[in-house]
């Protein structure tokens, strides 16, 4: 299993009883590993959460260094994929929801929460592909967790309430 496999496995794992959490299914891509042939479209992020009162829309990424890559075009290519940006914000469009990424950092041991309008910022403001951890700094939200032997544990409750003190 990959690392971004494992650290949504470990964010499912860490989500309480009280809060809906659902997959997204990934799109069948192709048969034979090859790139020339799609089936369905691709899922615009990878996770729906519940908590009763906000629906949150989550892209989670898991990346080595200290810095996260995004596609400005379609034709780019980045770690921040052009449709998840595009489904995130179009999700962001319906008053209860809640958009964005979060990014474990596994060099720095930290995970963030980056809410999509914040990325929209941070993307019109600078000319580069990829935001590193201090470009982020003001702009998202730390996510609680500890080691437990080899995945960490979130706390998703006290991700849930920044969220909401930070109004939603």
């Amino acid at each position: 299993m990959n690392v971004g496999k494992k650290f949504e496995l470990a964010w499912k794992d860490s989500t309480p009883n009280n809060i809906l959490i659902y997959r997204l299914p990934d799109a069948a891509q192709s048969f034979g590993g090859s790139s020339s042939l799609r089936f369905s479209r691709k899922s615009p992020f990878d996770f729906l959460m519940f908590n009763g009162k906000y629906l949150f829309a989550l892209e989670l990424k898991s990346v080595q260094g200290k810095s996260i890559s995004f596609e400005r075009t379609k034709e780019d290519d980045g770690e921040i994929h052009y449709h998840q940006i595009a489904g995130l914000n179009e999700w962001n469009k319906y008053s209860g929801t809640v958009c964005g990424f979060i990014i474990e950092f596994r060099e720095l041991e930290k995970t963030i929460f980056l809410p999509i309008e914040n990325f929209n910022e941070l993307v019109e403001n600078t000319t580069k592909k990829s935001l590193n951890i201090k470009d982020l700094d003001g702009h998202v939200i730390e996510i609680k967790q500890r080691k437990l032997r080899t995945r960490y544990k979130y706390d998703v409750d006290d991700f849930v309430a920044q969220v909401i003190s930070h109004g939603g």
